[in-house]
């Protein structure tokens, strides 16, 4: 992981710590100084510091998105879309997947390439592992996600569209094969009611406290967590401190 944030367009290693502000010395007072040489300098320091603003913004994206792949994994309930992590890494793979093709046709720079590559296979897998397993819990629990809000609003639009296609033909399937064979309450707004999965929030997950924590609707109350402590409780109770990022599953 750290080559893809450690390259230039070049393929030049600049290691993983993000560089600093280069230092120009200061002149004498005597020396004529040139308006355009500093003209240029300034927009050379401009130019460094948006590039360490997007190397932070890239890295800070990915280191997000698997620990939400994680908390993804573990919770009862759909979580909030990554919508910000998604994009910057899907323009991230874009661009240093040229740049990687263009390293490989130069024989000096061949090995950079190689490893660029290593690096956007590993990032791609994060991604896809993501998305994968929102969509199955989506398929698993397709039918409660649209019948809530707030369920639907924490779906990219691709994912709600593949939850509506995924309903109707779940509808049309189970309608085809049971509907004939089933009591007529059992159906209601052309949903078969028998079959709806819901996530079950009183399942006990293991959560690490990122922040101070006093959980509020659990019996323990008089008990305050400090960032590190593994604590386990029902997810119900931990609900609240992930989505305010107090804590994490694992």
């Amino acid at each position: 992981m750290s080559r893809i944030f450690a390259l230039d367009d070049l393929g030049t290693s600049r290691g993983r710590v993000i560089p600093t502000r280069p230092t120009r010395e200061i002149p004498d007072i005597d020396i004529d100084l040139d308006i355009d040489d500093l003209s240029d300098s300034d927009v050379e320091d401009k130019k460094e510091q948006e590039t360490q603003l997007q190397v932070e913004e890239v890295y800070n994206s990915y280191e997000t998105l698997k620990r939400t792949l994680i908390n993804e994994e573990f919770s009862p309930e759909i979580l909030e879309y990554q919508d910000k992590a998604i994009h910057n890494l899907d323009k991230l793979i874009q661009e240093q997947s040229t740049i990687s093709s263009e390293m490989l046709l130069i024989r000096e720079r061949k090995p950079f390439g190689m490893l660029l590559f290593s690096d956007i296979d590993r990032i791609k897998y994060i991604m896809e592992k993501y998305l994968l397993c929102r969509r199955v819990k989506i398929e698993n629990q397709v039918l409660s996600i649209l019948s809530s809000s707030i369920y639907k609003e924490r779906l990219s639009e691709a994912e709600l569209r593949h939850a509506e296609d995924y309903k109707k033909l779940l509808e049309d399937y189970l309608k085809a094969e049971l509907g004939n064979k089933l009591p007529e309450d059992c159906l209601e707004d052309g949903i078969i009611k028998t079959f709806e999965k819901r996530p079950d929030l009183s399942k006990p997950v293991f959560c690490r406290v990122i922040k101070p924590l006093v959980p509020k609707d659990s019996p323990d109350t008089d008990v305050k967590h400090e960032p590190g402590d593994v604590i386990m409780d029902k997810y119900t109770y931990m609900r609240e401190a992930l989505e305010d990022n107090f804590v994490e599953l694992i």
